[in-house]
C-alpha cells in the first residue's frame, strides 16, 4: 500500500554533455566580458566585445539546435547575466570603488551584456 520510493532520475549523457558545452561557453564569455571592462585601449575593448557577441550568437544557434526555445535560451542567459552582475558588484565592494566609478562599471557591463543577448537572439533566429 505504500508508494514505491522514487528512484533518482539520472540525466542522460547527452544532457550532461549539453550542460558542459554551455558552461564552457559561459566561462569564456565571462573572460571576454571582464577583459572588455578592464581594457583601456579602445581597439582592444572593441575586439573583446565583438568576440563576446560572436560567442553569444553561437550560443543562440546551438541552443536552437539542441531544442531550446528562444525563451529558454534567453532565460539561461539572464541567469548568467545575474551571476555576472553580482560578481561585478562584489568586485566593486572589494575594491571600495566610489559610487560614480561603480555606477560607470555597471553601465558598461550592462551595455556589453545587452550586445551579447541581442547576438544570442539573432543566432537563435538565424
Amino acid at each position: 500500500m505504500l508508494p514505491r520510493p522514487r528512484q533518482a532520475r539520472r540525466q542522460s549523457l547527452t544532457a550532461l554533455d549539453s550542460l558542459r558545452w554551455f558552461r564552457e561557453r559561459g566561462m569564456r564569455m565571462s573572460e571576454l566580458l571582464l577583459g572588455h571592462l578592464d581594457t583601456t585601449r579602445r581597439a582592444g575593448r572593441d575586439q573583446l566585445i565583438e568576440q563576446a557577441s560572436l560567442l553569444g550568437r553561437e550560443y543562440g544557434v546551438e541552443a536552437k539546435r539542441r531544442g531550446l526555445s528562444l525563451g529558454e535560451a534567453t532565460q539561461a542567459f539572464l541567469f548568467f547575466r545575474a551571476r555576472f552582475m553580482a560578481e561585478i558588484a562584489q568586485v566593486a565592494r572589494r575594491r571600495a570603488l566610489a559610487s560614480e566609478q561603480a555606477s560607470l562599471l555597471f553601465e558598461e557591463a550592462d551595455r556589453a551584456l545587452d550586445r551579447v543577448i541581442l547576438a544570442l537572439i539573432q543566432g537563435h533566429q538565424a
